[in-house]
């Protein structure tokens, strides 16, 4: 059965089979870099004083979605996803800006657990970011997201923008790839088609960590995995 699914894995995320072949040794593999101050921790462990780092982590956030329901962060715990923001009355940018959206859904359409966030930093209404949704072609794991303009200032701004070390003030231009536990880990320029690409193979990346992070957990643990 375990043997069944690493071949499906592989079929599912064809980019990280290189990572996959990798994972007889924990470090032998290529992990995605961290975005975002990183916080020193003192700790005490067995009474030995040891320093340990925590990587910057999007801090919880509650808004509207495109259905006027509430949506909690939380509900992103443990789930990777792809964000960005956008101004949906803007004629110049927004429309590439979906377009390449759509592509990251199409060509990641197997990962049924990925989430796509599109932040609307001018929309009315739910239900202007519903006719927004049918009007570019959404797909149904897409939320799209509204909130006062100071929140959703200040979450462009303060928990991707200036934490990743990224100007804004000529447009909210990114993509941002979270990983499950809320960290920043890629970056990505959402005019360009060639990095939306390089953001998709990325996905199949961090997918093929956590699946690499699973098997190790499980050999240490004793437990029988099929070899290929």
């Amino acid at each position: 059965m375990k043997k069944a699914l690493t071949l499906l894995f592989i079929l599912v995320f064809p980019s990280a089979i290189y990572v996959f072949l990798a994972a007889g040794k924990e470090k032998s593999f290529i992990r995605l870099a961290y975005f975002g101050p990183k916080k020193v921790l003192h700790l005490t462990i067995d009474g030995k004083a040891k320093t340990d780092t925590a990587f910057y982590r999007i801090p919880d956030f509650i808004l509207t979605n495109q259905f006027g329901q509430q949506y909690n962060s939380g509900a992103l715990n443990g789930k990777i996803w792809v964000a960005y923001f956008t101004n949906i009355h803007d004629k110049e940018k927004a429309p590439s800006m979906a377009v390449l959206m759509n592509r990251i859904d199409e060509r990641s359409d197997l990962d049924t657990a990925l989430r796509m966030l599109t932040f609307t930093l001018d929309s009315e209404s739910a239900k202007s970011m519903q006719d927004y949704a049918t009007t570019i072609h959404a797909g149904k794991r897409r939320t799209f997201l509204s909130g006062s303009a100071q929140e959703l200032n200040y979450i462009a701004t303060e928990s991707f923008y200036k934490p990743a070390g990224i100007a804004y003030n000529s447009g909210f231009n990114y993509f941002f790839l979270i990983d499950k536990e809320g960290d920043i880990r890629g970056i990505y320029n959402g005019l360009q088609v060639k990095e939306i690409d390089r953001l998709i193979d990325e996905i199949g990346m961090m997918e093929a960590e956590y699946f690499v992070r699973k098997q190790l957990k499980e050999q240490k643990e004793g437990k029988d995995i099929d070899a290929i």
